[in-house]
């Protein structure tokens, strides 16, 4: 989306895409078995190994996520089979799960709540969104700990123009999720949405610091730093902006508002900046 040198507002944010489809499993018991205990805390005697068939789309994070709660327990999975933690699966493939009677639960609330979550896409690629937060809802009641049902819900929410429900959302979802660069970026958006410009910048810089490689969220700090008040900030950040993304989705933007700038700048007798440079 092209936005215009006099318009304030952060890149969008992103909904998430469809949920993969749930693995199938099959469950062996073994009482007192050997090993690493399930991460679910539940202190059963009995360990569960759970042989997952990984369907597409699937990855070591997405499965330790589903079945204990968290994408970092991808290297547990890793050393229980033997393999590189950021291997790609194959459709088809087995993975072992060793899982607890909470790991287990909460993996069948997580295949419920999936169904919800894709619906709710559907629903928001459609235009829906009244549709789209009744689902993203229906997955968050089966599943609270569901990071992505929660950021597409406060997206969803963002795009109906309800920045400070977003927000709210967001924060909990930072809580599951503390280093989810995309959700700081959408709770930046929310806070400047709703006047919260230093609480915005903060995420911005956080997000831009997760993954320098996001473009919508080194141009937003860049925004931000603007919107502060810190002009030669800002314009550092502008020009680093168009060095590393010449063309990015918001180089345009961020020519003309350096072209703003020097204009501005020039009855006082500064310089042009570095991109106005010949």
């Amino acid at each position: 989306m092209a936005v215009h040198a006099d318009d304030h507002r952060a890149p969008p944010s992103e909904l998430r895409g469809r949920a993969v489809a749930a693995g199938l499993v099959l469950v062996l018991t073994l009482a007192g078995c050997a090993g690493p205990p399930p991460l679910s805390g539940s202190g059963a005697d009995t360990v569960e190994i759970v042989t997952h068939t990984v369907s597409e789309g699937e990855t070591l994070a997405t499965i330790a996520d589903d079945y204990y709660g968290t994408p970092d327990a991808a290297a547990y999975l890793a050393d229980v089979n033997r393999v590189w933690p950021d291997r790609a699966l194959e459709a088809g493939a087995i993975i072992d799960v060793p899982a607890g009677a909470d790991d287990l639960q909460r993996y069948r609330q997580r295949t419920e709540a999936k169904r919800h979550y894709n619906r709710g896409t559907e629903l928001a690629g459609r235009g829906d969104l009244d549709g789209a937060v009744q689902a993203f809802r229906g997955a968050l009641e089966l599943d609270p700990r569901f990071a992505d049902a929660g950021y597409n819900l406060a997206v969803v929410h963002l795009r109906r123009g309800e920045p400070e429900l977003a927000g709210f959302i967001l924060e909990q979802v930072l809580r599951v999720r503390p280093g989810d660069a995309a959700s700081l970026l959408a709770l930046g958006r929310a806070y400047s949405e709703t006047g919260r410009s230093g609480e915005a910048l903060d995420a911005f810089e956080r997000a831009a610091r997760l993954d320098p490689s996001s473009e919508d969220a080194v141009y937003a700090r860049a925004i931000a730093l603007l919107e502060a008040g810190r002009l030669a900030d800002g314009v550092v950040a502008l020009d680093a902006y168009i060095r590393r993304f010449p063309d990015g989705a918001w180089a345009g933007d961020a020519r003309a508002r350096l072209r703003a700038i020097a204009r501005a700048r020039a009855p006082s007798g500064e310089g042009p900046s570095a991109e106005e440079s010949p």
